[in-house]
């Protein structure tokens, strides 16, 4: 497992690390549409769509999203549409998270529900991801902001592994701990020190807003345990050898995109 999880890692992190970097809108574009569209389809399928039918609708939600950006009026800030419907989204994952016994009854009632959110925040997450990518230096933001989950991934790992007590919500995912995400913050907060320098912006505003962005991204990484929990799965899909499927690797990033976005650049 560890040997596929390393040569996974080793041939896909370069692959999308190289693209963000080139900064080059068509292919940041094609890069999470994949992404988009491949997590529509696990969703889906975690939600009792066959999978059949979840793979010939999957590019649905992704063609819905790349319309509504392409035909956003200018003159209108893009936080008029991805503002309320984050707080809405967000908003619904951080109570069911609370009530985490929820979404077990009522079978298609909830699945209509966990679907239309689900799709939603990944629509919300190809939305701010484009918007970065349109931003002076956007490409490298938007690197920057992977790099937040990876040094938050990191920092929670090891903070956990080496002082990892007090559970953080047992009863979605039990390897998480209070200790993890401390050490994740401090992590980030190092991160952003580094950040302010190399990119020239005042460091107490990255030391506010990378450790807010890496700790609601544990929300997207909660949210996905407990629908994997809900629907019976280990992995969301085994597309990724090692790693199980899109929304393992991606589910933090689903969550901070729309914050990282509206904190960063207002939107």
């Amino acid at each position: 497992m560890l040997k596929q999880r390393i040569i996974t890692a080793v041939l896909l992190a370069p692959i999308v690390i190289g693209l963000v970097a080139w900064g080059q809108p068509w292919a940041v574009m094609a890069l999470f549409a994949l992404i988009q569209t491949v997590c529509n389809y696990e969703w889906m399928s975690m939600n009792q769509i066959d999978k059949k039918s979840a793979r010939n609708l999957a590019v649905v939600p992704t063609a819905m999203t790349l319309l509504l950006w392409f035909q956003w009026p200018e003159q209108a800030p893009l936080g008029y549409f991805l503002l309320p419907v984050m707080a809405l989204i967000w908003g619904a994952a951080l109570w069911w998270l609370v009530n985490y016994r929820r979404g077990t009854g009522h079978p298609v009632r909830n699945a209509v529900i966990k679907n239309v959110a689900g799709l939603l925040a990944l629509a919300l997450m190809m939305l701010s991801v484009l918007h970065i990518n349109t931003k002076s230096d956007g490409n490298w933001w938007l690197l920057i902001l992977l790099f937040i989950i990876w040094v938050a991934d990191i920092g929670a790992y090891f903070s956990g592994k080496t002082f990892g007590k007090n559970k953080l919500a047992v009863n979605i995912s039990p390897g998480k701990t209070w200790e993890g995400v401390i050490g994740a913050q401090l992590f980030v907060a190092l991160f952003a020190l580094l950040v302010a320098h190399w990119m020239g912006v005042q460091w107490y505003l990255l030391i506010l807003i990378f450790p807010l962005v890496a700790l609601f991204s544990v929300a997207g990484d909660l949210t996905a345990s407990l629908g994997k929990r809900q629907a019976g799965v280990k992995d969301s899909s085994q597309l990724l050898p090692g790693h199980g499927g899109f929304i393992d690797r991606f589910d933090s990033l689903i969550a901070a995109a729309p914050l990282y976005a509206l904190l960063m650049f207002g939107l």
